[in-house]
């Protein structure tokens, strides 16, 4: 058996161990009974709780069940970004654990290739930060998918508010009606934003969070427009429209484009594809020289910098081929 088909076995075995370890901590944090415990615990976790300032009872978060790791990660720098792209993507999972993975993932890619495999150090501990870096790529992943799910149906929300209005009901209770009807992301988003609202929390500073949680243009438009229609009054229900009708616009220009650009877009698949394909296809009929070239300085250089270009010239081409509704 080959060295190129153990490391490509290995990866894949710790690859799969690790994401079946995320999706199965994902499915148990999703349970209804978890989260009614999270729930209750934030409302009731501590006993002045109503006597606190409101801005306290929604602003506390925890990193990490163990109060030590917690305190830790509490003064790193990033650590409120990771906390917000995980409440993006609606993954119901701390930082410590996310951490975890990521530290998981990028140890046993590590230990594969020094210890079993006997890699330079260097080439190992690069092969183990990528590796380390997947786990939180595909929260990524997750959080921009449901952003575009959420501006998706945010005509159809934006429709059901303004008909709510129109009929005769009040602002928080055609809000109340989109998040008790509405599929997920938006019936949730809404949802989250009504209950820091019934926490105390101001309007101001419900919208606020729900920028944070949702950073779309179209949010903003949304939030200065309840702003403004609190504070001077106005025809809501027209601005409501009028909005829809933009975003389901941009949606269709967005289409046309993508449908004119389709070529461009394929040429650019089969180019980057090509590298990888043939880099897969000597592995596999060539093994001798492929071992042979990552076991030379010379030949992981060359790997490491075709490996380089190729990256540079995805960003390039997606560089080129997106464009900005």
């Amino acid at each position: 058996m080959s060295i190129s088909f153990i490391i490509l076995f290995s990866f894949l075995t710790a690859g799969s161990l690790i994401v079946l370890g995320f999706l199965l901590t994902q499915a148990a944090q999703h349970s209804p009974q978890v989260l009614m415990r999270k729930r209750m615990a934030a409302i009731n976790g501590d006993p002045l709780a109503a006597e606190m300032d409101p801005q306290r009872i929604t602003k506390g978060t925890l990193y990490s069940e163990i109060p030590l790791l917690h305190s830790f990660l509490a003064q790193l720098p990033f650590t409120p970004q990771l906390d917000l792209l995980l409440e993006r993507a609606h993954v119901q999972m701390s930082v410590a654990r996310l951490l975890f993975f990521c530290l998981c993932m990028g140890g046993m890619v590590f230990f594969f290739a020094s210890m079993v495999f006997h890699q330079p150090f260097l080439f190992a501990f690069l092969m183990g930060g990528g590796a380390s870096s997947l786990p939180c790529l595909y929260v990524k992943y997750l959080a921009r998918k449901r952003l575009r799910r959420f501006l998706e149906q945010m005509p159809d929300g934006l429709d059901m508010i303004s008909q709510g209005l129109q009929t005769g009901l009040g602002l928080t209770q055609a809000q109340g009606f989109v998040a008790r009807e509405a599929p997920d992301p938006i019936g949730t988003e809404f949802g989250v934003f009504l209950d820091e609202m019934n926490l105390g929390l101001s309007t101001r500073g419900a919208l606020t969070k729900f920028q944070l949680r949702v950073p779309l243009p179209e949010m903003r438009l949304f939030s200065t427009a309840l702003l403004v229609q609190r504070e001077v009054g106005g025809s809501l229900a027209e601005v409501l429209n009028k909005l829809a009708d933009i975003i389901r616009e941009r949606f269709r220009v967005e289409r046309e484009i993508r449908t004119l650009t389709a070529q461009n877009r394929l040429a650019a698949l089969v180019v980057c594809s090509l590298p990888p394909a043939v880099a897969a296809l000597m592995f596999f009929t060539d093994p001798t020289l492929m071992n042979e070239t990552i076991q030379t300085s010379i030949g992981r250089g060359m790997l490491i910098a075709a490996c380089v270009m190729e990256g540079l010239g995805i960003l390039a081409f997606r560089r080129l081929l997106r464009l900005h509704i």
